[in-house]
């Protein structure tokens, strides 16, 4: 009876002792925010890239900074890649036979199907929202972003709309890593921009 009397008279309010109460209540981490959890300094999964962290690209998704990119971005020598460990890795960018096979195998899965084989706009993706994809061999219709044609687009234009997209195109950053992206780049460059010519 007295076992009774004690608990009767308890505070209903408490929810009594815990244990490990982080199981309970996890602070979350948003997929593209900035944490707030102290001491927390998680290494990243090898191969991801920190959000807005390239290693040779170095310009935002305004189109100041598509137009900067174009001017001022050039074919890195090396990228650099952190380890699990936290150690800084080069990785050379070569301009040769193995990068171009490389960069057309990339075009092949992630940019053919709008923008054609041979890059002439002509892809298999026949929605009304992607009927007017440029040709990268046109040499006179005037792009009204760069102002200049698309056979003109320098590295860092071609680039930055991989990175952030550009008009229909959505960003393949998360598709392409930041090698691969360069030899999509190159493929473009030295394959397409000056098909049948």
């Amino acid at each position: 009876m007295l076992v009774t009397l004690c608990y009767s008279c308890k505070d209903n309010t408490s929810p009594g002792y815990e244990y490990m109460p982080d199981m309970y209540r996890t602070p979350p981490i948003e997929t593209y925010a900035e944490h707030t959890i102290e001491g927390y300094d998680g290494i990243p999964v090898e191969g991801t890239i920190a959000r807005g962290k390239l290693s040779s690209f170095k310009y935002d998704g305004t189109t100041e900074g598509y137009l900067i990119a174009g001017e001022e971005s050039t074919y890195p020598d090396s990228i650099y890649k952190v380890d699990l460990g936290g150690k800084v890795k080069s990785i050379p960018f070569k301009n040769n036979q193995k990068t171009l096979e490389e960069g057309e195998k990339l075009y092949g899965i992630f940019c053919a199907h709008c923008h054609g084989i041979n890059g002439e706009g002509d892809g298999s993706v026949t929605h009304p929202a992607y009927s007017a994809v440029p040709a990268y061999n046109d040499s006179e219709k005037i792009r009204p972003r760069a102002n200049i044609p698309m056979s003109e687009l320098k590295e860092g234009h071609i680039y930055h709309a991989i990175t952030y997209g550009l008009n229909a195109m959505g960003p393949h950053a998360s598709l392409l890593n930041e090698e691969e992206r360069w030899k999509v780049v190159l493929y473009i460059q030295e394959k397409l921009q000056n098909y049948g010519k």
